[in-house]
């Protein structure tokens, strides 16, 4: 949790008599209070008249010089709870020394909320241009601008994220602490100013200065924080979670280079360096002030029968805070990214002694821990670095998460009850051990009450039923790395392992299934086992999935806690993927519905279904596709250099490449395609851009060698000038949110074609039906629930189901299976050399022949194409009608696929957090706060002010608890510490 810039007080106590801490956190105002002042008397009364005019929903805000409705700007007026605040606010106030209240009220003023009248605006515009960027308007190009503008965007979301932090604080509420290795954002820009609901107006204001929005949008870089699903997926749930009102926060690591570059040569997956930070991120806070230390290796020892770990290695953890702003909404939340630094910069002894690579050697090791999104660990020192970034990131996050509660000064047998932390994934496992070893070994905590709070507060979420793709880390290497946590996670297995034997009375085969070390195969950490016994739920991401979880991946946990294991089925954010993606389609729903309500109530566009029919708006809807294809159109052409037409079907595949997500059945049905219109000229009638995109791991042989199999049928189809009218192949290089967002509202045909019983869900499934693209897919991940909601005539459904899957892969290996005619076809045209040199190939063609084929692409090859044989026919039926209805269905019936909905799942069924809506600032007249001040010059803008109560609300300061102070180790503790204490994160102040 973030705390405000002020400046330190040292004098003063808290309302019970007990010191305060000195820290950034103690305002003035929070100091001891007393006396009352008419100016006071004058502004609470104005605060208690503000707020009874702000329950009347009707009544619109004025902000700067201009009226806003509720409609279209995010505002908070219903706070039941308005009354009581300012009765206590004023109480607080007279409390103040006289100077102090002056000084409280002075610095509200000066804070209050930016106005945004155009003439403001532009200024601030301006003045970033000026002086923040040092340029001239003739030395500003569109670069300069997006600066400009995002330091714009900036300072508003920073205004609203410090008071929520506030907010929070001061109602003492329950927050959840998001921890992913992964946060795949996207451009921040735009995404801010609509939450804001400022895009329009700066669009406006900045076309007066010269320039045109959308050219600034277009200067973003990807922020390089994620790569796939489960980085999508994080970032909309942090939207979720402020839009929802919901106290939480993100935890993870802020990558220097991202995960890779993708460029396209010679057909090729080449991995470049991703330069997102060369020009620094607008969005990013640098908090120097906030630092925690790290250890590695070294030994444990025992002093008065505690444990104490004495690393032998040690980093910083340096903190970056990332806002993100909810939808029509004051409340912000934000996301704390960790980076690496050394402890000690510079050895000036080596320096001195002629050794100047080895005086920035620790610089350079430590710096790399966070460099790079999921280094390869195809060797040791890939491993090992992988494993250190993952400990980076848990120690440093679980050291923040307990700081910020000490403050609070309640006792750590609470700390559940404050704090709720969800795993995404297994990466986050190891923070498991490491609040036990904070609890034990720093706070001196018994086993049985660490453990207590620490099955307590972890949640974990599993996105993978692939055996192969569970976690595991090395004993030997975790030995070393870790001394103290491979302790703990012995004693957290041999504890457990005691419950298998009540369970299960000398059943060594269970003991051993069940165990978190895997000795078979050099002893492992099975890291998805620590994840489900040290966590009190345990959820899948999709109805299937769940199932799978429960029945197939886990079953024998699942027989032992039932009640841990629940189902949340993903959702992604319409504000990005309908509103931001899609603007002719948002348009369309709000003018047809008469509310743009539908944002945050996605369940409202099935009321739309009362227009399927209507002919005029079939038209629309068609037409609103076709303009969002001769948009990817004209994006293919300028980076791909292919032409493509928009007049014909759009078929997009667009996901991280892996062999389970069946890439390579696309390509070999594309192929088939291409035969079938060589030898038979009327099959030109259906004519079809095929469109691929995705980045495989830069260890991962067979998808790269996939990517290399499609740039090679497309360099022959593209090629050849008998069919190349009919049939195109795209692959857009470096796949990313920001080109996501033009591919997927042009798509008529996604493929979601996932072996049966492999994808954990999918959300590009969702995004691409909300947006009107029909899907082509297996009954796999959300599949099945989309299927359930738009009904199965508005998509297309092929291949084995789920029970299907063990049996054909058992007659695919006794060689039982025979493949259909057409597959035969398709592989001897390769193995012919018609796409390339089948040497190159060979692996690929070995992997689906001679009882290979692990994700029976032989067996679902026939309904595969027989399916696309339907597509054809009805998209290029002539009624048009049969196509567009389709459409309309499969994004009208998506409501259900809404992050909020997740989110709020999430918070009632496992979380235990409850909304908390930020009131907005309270509107005080301009005479009233220059009267309020002992100022002989005017105070703040020429407009009213509108002031955020929190600023002038304390937070409940108190001193650390007796427990806090007399259990903690002093030496350890110091390892909780920021090394700067600034903004009230010293626990022991």
């Amino acid at each position: 949790m973030i705390k405000n810039d002020d400046k330190k007080s040292n004098s003063g106590g808290g309302s019970d008599g007990t010191p305060l801490r000195k820290s950034a956190t103690n305002h003035p105002h929070r100091l001891a209070r007393q006396g009352s002042t008419p100016k006071l008397q004058s502004l609470t009364q104005k605060l208690w008249e503000s707020s009874e005019n702000d329950d009347d929903e009707s009544s619109p805000r004025q902000v700067g010089q201009h009226q806003i409705s509720h409609e279209s700007v995010p505002i908070s007026i219903q706070d039941q709870n308005s009354q009581k605040r300012i009765l206590d606010l004023e109480e607080q106030l007279k409390m103040l020394p006289n100077q102090e209240k002056e000084k409280a009220i002075l610095w509200a003023v000066l804070a209050s909320n930016l106005p945004d009248d155009k003439s403001s605006l532009q200024k601030e515009f301006v003045k970033h241009v000026e002086y923040t960027l040092a340029q001239t308007r003739n030395e500003a190009t569109n670069f300069s601008g997006f600066q400009a503008l995002s330091m714009c965007t900036r300072d508003r979301l920073i205004e609203r994220w410090k008071d929520t932090s506030l907010f929070f604080q001061q109602n003492q509420v329950k927050k959840v602490n998001y921890l992913s290795l992964e946060f795949l954002l996207g451009r921040s820009l735009q995404n801010g100013l609509v939450a804001l609901g400022l895009d329009g107006k700066y669009a406006d204001s900045l076309m007066e200065l010269g320039y045109k929005i959308e050219d600034l949008y277009d200067e973003e870089r990807d922020a390089g924080l994620g790569n796939g699903g489960l980085g999508r997926l994080a970032a909309c749930f942090m939207d979720s979670l402020a839009t929802c009102n919901l106290p939480g926060y993100g935890y993870g690591l802020r990558y220097k280079f991202g995960m890779f570059y993708q460029a396209i040569i010679e057909g090729e997956q080449v991995e470049l360096p991703d330069y997102w930070l060369n020009y620094g991120s607008p969005w990013e806070i640098e908090r120097l002030d906030v630092t925690y230390h790290i250890g590695f290796c070294g030994k444990v020892t025992m002093e008065n029968g505690r444990h104490k770990w004495e690393p032998s290695e040690q980093m910083l953890a340096v903190a970056y805070d990332y806002p993100i702003p909810g939808f029509k909404t004051y409340n912000t939340v934000s996301i704390r990214l960790w980076s690496s630094k050394p402890s000690d910069e510079f050895n000036l002894e080596s320096f001195n002694k002629g050794d100047y690579l080895g005086s920035i050697e620790e610089k350079q090791k430590s710096e790399n821990i966070t460099a790079v999104l999921y280094p390869n660990d195809n060797t040791m020192a890939g491993k090992e670095l992988r494993l250190k970034q993952q400990y980076l990131f848990v120690s440093a996050t679980i050291q923040d998460i307990i700081s910020q509660f000490l403050q609070t000064g309640k006792d750590l047998k609470e700390f559940s009850n404050s704090n709720a932390i969800q795993l995404n994934d297994t990466h986050p496992t190891l923070g498991i051990p490491e609040l036990m070893r904070i609890l034990m070994d720093v706070h001196f905590l018994t086993w049985d009450d660490a453990w207590s709070i620490t099955t307590k507060t972890f949640a974990y979420t599993n996105h993978t039923v692939l055996p192969e793709a569970l976690e595991r880390w090395s004993v030997d290497l975790l030995t070393r790395l870790l001394p103290r946590h491979i302790q703990i996670i012995y004693e957290i297995n041999e504890r457990f392992l005691r419950q298998v034997e009540k369970l299960w009375p000398g059943d060594m085969e269970k003991r051993r299934q069940l165990s978190i070390i895997d000795e078979s195969h050099g002893r492992t950490i099975k890291m998805a086992f620590l994840a489900i016994i040290g966590s009190q739920a345990v959820n899948g991401v999709a109805e299937l999935h769940s199932e799978l979880v429960k029945h197939s991946v886990f079953p024998d946990f699942y027989s032992m806690w039932p009640e841990k294991f629940q189902n949340k089925t993903n959702g992604v954010t319409p504000r990005r993927w309908i509103h931001q993606a899609n603007p002719h389609l948002s348009q369309l729903f709000t003018q047809k519905l008469n509310s743009s309500r539908w944002l945050t109530q996605l369940d409202m566009i099935s009321d739309l279904q009362r227009f399927v029919d209507d002919t005029g708006f079939q038209k629309e809807w068609m037409q609103i596709k076709k303009i969002n294809k001769i948009r990817l159109a004209k994006y293919i052409e300028e980076h791909c250099q292919i032409k493509v037409s928009a007049d014909i079907l759009f078929d997009c595949q667009v996901k991280r490449f892996h062999e389970y997500k069946r890439q390579l059945l696309n390509i070999l049905g594309v192929i088939h395609r291409y035969l079938e219109m060589k030898s038979k000229p009327q099959e030109r009638k259906y004519p079809r851009v095929v469109i691929f995109a995705g980045k495989a791991a830069p260890g991962y042989y067979m998808a790269k060698l996939i990517i290399k199999l499609i740039n090679s049928v497309a360099n022959v189809i593209n090629n050849d000038h008998e069919v190349n009218n009919y049939l195109k192949i795209v692959f857009i290089p470096n796949y990313a949110v920001s080109n996501a967002e033009i591919i997927i509202p042009a798509s008529d045909l996604s493929q979601h074609i996932s072996t049966a019983g492999t994808e954990a869900s999918g959300t590009s499934n969702m995004k691409f039906s909300m947006n009107g693209g029909l899907i082509i897919g297996t009954l796999d991940g959300a599949n099945i629930e989309i299927r359930e909601e738009i009904c199965k005539e508005n998509m297309y459904i092929f291949g084995a189901q789920t029970p299907e899957v063990e049996s054909i892969k058992k007659k695919i290996r006794e060689g039982t299976f025979t493949p259909d005619k057409r597959w035969v076809q398709v592989l001897t045209a390769i193995k012919e050399g018609k796409f390339g040199n089948v040497k190159e190939f060979q692996p690929i063609i070995d992997s689906i022949s001679h009882g290979n084929d692990h994700y029976i692409l032989s067996y679902d090859f026939p309904s595969y194409l027989d399916i696309q044989q339907q597509i054809d026919k009805d998209y290029y039926h002539q009624d048009k009608s049969i196509w567009s209805k389709k459409s309309i269905m499969a994004s009208i019936r998506c409501g259900k696929f809404s992050s909020d909905r997740t989110i709020r799942e999430y918070a009632k069924q496992i979380w235990d957090i409850k909304e908390l809506q930020r009131p907005g600032p309270v509107h005080v007249p301009q005479d009233i706060t220059q009267g309020l001040i002992k100022s002989k010059s005017p105070v703040g803008s020429p407009h009213d002010s509108f002031i955020s109560m929190e600023r002038l609300s304390p937070y409940p300061g108190v001193s650390p608890s007796n427990h806090t102070s007399n259990t903690s180790s002093k030496d350890e503790s110091n390892l909780l510490k920021p090394k700067q204490v600034i903004k009230g994160f010293n626990p022991s102040n």
